[in-house]
């Protein structure tokens, strides 16, 4: 049995290892467990804290058996876009459960949940109160309805929001792959009885460096992340992109027709042009820019989305490929039932794709600008994958 998460270790930490070890004691020792992670650039429009071949060396050491990157544009996509790739990864390579972390826990819930998101009757209250209320967006119209109608739920839950976009993309593939809701321990600020929170883990990274980590995750996982950091390979500084940001702000400030193109939230993006001019660093553009109708991560995603030329064909589009990044032997062995050529195991696989490597290629250009983020010296076509023979 082959089953999948999909998931960001931003880093792996004690908490993904309790839910790996859960999905374990859920489906029998023997299941083979697939992590489809983002490699690069992360939901909200950030770098990751490393490279993806040290965090899925630290994945692999911390239980996961197989870990496959869930490649740019769809790692730094909305939730249903980061849902919908991953699900395509996790069909192509035939897992037979989709295992992800839930605040609720229960799939009887979640399913009623996404049944109410999807309604008419909803979407046509939050177009309402969205329309009365010019500073809610859309998300706040959406939770402000949906406690009008079917009482109060906290749909801010992060791994709920990413558990009902699951089901939604699960209903829409041919493969048919059970889910398995694990439910989340502990508070998000970590604390007694729970787990520390990827975030808290940056956060402390950024006051106290890599001793940080220290007990915070599998002994394997830690190694894996002091390798990245000997290497100035952790963690990335997406400031080192203020100026190629600024700049490709300011060139589209007066081009109407690439701004069209552009992926993201439009207002965001507007927010963004009218800030720039002003601003310095990353942070200064993000605070000038900031309002009640546009999230942080929004304003991050477009301005990423500007730098690199993202569209929203690009994201639509069917996953491509996947990049293995990490295995055991258990894990190398799983790579049999993937689908022919979709996996790919060193660069120069990507001119044997369906597409003639077009979508390898366009990630190219944010691996680039991923590698800036760095003081140490980064190349993905110069990476080979993490393989742990037991």
């Amino acid at each position: 049995m082959l089953a999948a998460i999909i998931c960001e270790y931003n880093p792996f930490h004690a908490g993904h290892a309790y839910m790996v070890g859960e999905v374990r004691r859920a489906l029998g020792a023997d299941v083979t467990i697939a992590a489809v992670m983002g490699g690069i650039f992360s939901q909200r429009g950030e770098p990751y804290i490393a490279p993806p071949t040290y965090r899925a060396a630290a994945a692999v050491a911390g239980g996961c058996d197989l870990v496959l990157e869930l490649p740019y544009p769809y790692s730094a996509a909305r939730a249903a876009d980061f849902a919908r790739a991953g699900v395509e990864i996790a069909a192509a390579i035939g897992a037979d459960v989709l295992a992800f972390g839930s605040e609720v826990g229960d799939l009887t819930a979640l399913e009623a949940r996404r049944a109410r998101l999807d309604s008419g009757e909803l979407r046509a209250r939050a177009a309402a109160l969205s329309a009365a209320d010019r500073t809610l967006g859309q998300t706040r119209a959406t939770a402000r309805a949906y406690e009008e109608l079917y009482g109060g739920e906290d749909l801010a839950a992060p791994n709920d929001i990413l558990a009902v976009e699951y089901l939604r993309a699960l209903a829409h593939i041919d493969r048919s792959i059970e889910p398995l809701a694990i439910p989340r321990v502990g508070a998000y600020h970590g604390g007694m009885g729970g787990f520390p929170s990827a975030s808290e883990l940056r956060r402390g990274y950024a006051a106290h460096g890599i001793a940080a980590f220290a007990g915070e995750m599998p002994n394997g996982a830690l190694a894996a992340l002091c390798a990245a950091d000997a290497a100035g390979l952790c963690p990335a500084d997406v400031e080192r992109l203020a100026s190629a940001v600024l700049l490709r702000l300011a060139m589209l400030k007066d081009d109407a027709a690439a701004q069209a193109r552009l992926a993201g939230d439009r207002a965001a993006l507007e927010r963004l042009l009218a800030a720039a001019p002003a601003a310095h660093t990353l942070s200064e553009l993000f605070r000038a820019a900031a309002s009640k109708r546009t999230t942080d991560a929004s304003l991050r995603r477009a301005a990423l989305y500007a730098l690199l030329g993202t569209t929203e064909e690009e994201i639509a589009a069917p996953v491509a490929y996947t990049r293995l990044l990490a295995a055991n032997t258990r894990g190398c062995a799983a790579l049999g039932g993937a689908r022919a050529g979709f996996v790919l195991t060193k660069p120069a696989d990507a001119e044997k794709l369906a597409d003639g490597g077009a979508q390898f290629r366009q990630t190219r250009l944010a691996e680039r600008a991923f590698a800036l983020c760095f003081a140490g010296s980064y190349d993905c076509m110069r990476t080979s994958p993490c393989i742990i023979k037991e």
